[in-house]
């Protein structure tokens, strides 16, 4: 009797431990979620922009999706222009020992980039995600901030449109937020987010490609969207008609015909010896110089471009364009073209907030 009652206990007690695992299980799978396109890392860029100069701001990392909680987290360089954000040395000096006449940029040149991006993240976001592969759009709300060390409790929304771009690559496109930011664009896949993962510089000039251009940018209170592969969008074009850098760390080339701006370049009309400044633009093949580094850890690049005319006799260190990017790889860990951000503050003496340039674009094959 007292056998066949334990018998009895026994196995209803294995009946509750499994009905208990089910629910268990089912309650983590309930809390589960794909990530967007099946993809877990991402590189993305984003910008908040007002007509008016002096708030815009920008960040620029990496996005990691954890479909085991629902779980995000994004770390992240930002630049704010309220902070004047002044471009540094990436610590990679443009040389090039051997070359074909005429191709190549002025040697001896330290590359530029933002400050900050030579070292690690400053910021820091967390929060959770609903991916909807219906609608083909995620929603991403940050509850956690951190910036130069202080964290703060948030709730910001965004809703990013999600799309194949190639197979083994994600993209994904800014459609609404319920803060400040005003565009962005993000390519993702499961390739290591690690240094490990970075096309190298000779990877990158080995083949002549085509990197289609789009952007989100504030210049003289105006902000402009570009389309990818829209009429007037543009591209960059990289590959053998670069030259390498003799240690192999960087880039460069030279534009002819690229339109710099008698104005930039010369002044006002009636400024002492402008119609030589102009007859010399012309005569030199109206240059502009072009770097592009890889001397810096993970999937970070940077490139800068300036226009001879502004510095015909050495380096310029005044107002160029200075870009950081990130590396867009596939699935296959192939290198597909970058995500970056303009961070182009004036440094000519007396500060026109209006001049300035920033922006928030991608340049993807």
């Amino acid at each position: 009797m007292k056998m066949g009652v334990l018998r009895r206990i026994g196995v209803f007690a294995a009946v509750v431990v499994s009905v208990l695992a089910s629910t268990l299980l089912g309650a983590s799978a309930a809390h589960a979620a794909p990530t967007p396109l099946g993809k877990q890392n991402w590189v993305v860029s984003v910008a908040g922009f007002t007509e008016a100069p002096g708030h815009n701001y920008l960040r620029l990392g990496y996005l990691v999706f954890d479909p085991a909680g629902n779980t995000v987290q994004h770390n992240f360089w930002t630049w704010s222009q309220h902070d004047f954000p002044v471009p540094v040395s990436s610590g990679d000096v443009y040389y090039c020992g051997e070359f074909q006449p005429g191709t190549n940029p002025r040697n001896n040149c330290p590359i530029k980039t933002a400050p900050g991006f030579t070292g690690d993240p400053n910021g820091h976001f967390t929060g959770t995600y609903a991916y909807d592969a219906t609608s083909g759009q995620v929603a991403i709300t940050w509850t956690s901030s951190t910036i130069d060390g202080t964290t703060t409790a948030v709730n910001l929304g965004e809703t990013w449109a999600v799309s194949e771009l190639h197979p083994g690559l994600g993209r994904m496109e800014l459609v609404t937020d319920t803060y400040s930011i005003t565009g962005g664009f993000a390519y993702g896949s499961n390739a290591s987010l690690a240094q490990t993962s970075k096309a190298s510089m000779s990877t990158i000039r080995a083949t002549q490609r085509t990197y289609l251009y789009e952007a989100h940018s504030w210049n003289n209170k105006k902000i402009t969207t570009l389309r990818r592969g829209a009429a007037g969008s543009g591209s960059f074009g990289v590959g053998p008609t670069w030259n390498a850098c003799t240690d192999g760390s960087c880039l460069g080339y030279v534009q002819y015909n690229a339109g710099c701006d008698k104005a930039s370049c010369c002044g006002l009309p009636d400024a002492a010896g402008y119609d030589a400044c102009v007859q010399k633009l012309a005569d030199s093949g109206n240059r502009r110089f072009y770097y592009l580094t890889g001397d810096l850890g993970g999937r970070r690049n940077s490139y800068e471009f300036w226009c001879e005319c502004l510095s015909y006799g050495g380096c310029y260190m005044l107002n160029s364009h200075v870009r950081p990017l990130l590396q867009v790889i596939d699935d296959a860990g192939a290198f597909q073209g970058w995500v970056g951000a303009e961070v182009s503050p004036d440094r000519s003496g007396t500060r026109v907030l209006d001049g300035e340039y920033y922006g928030s674009f991608a340049m993807v094959a």
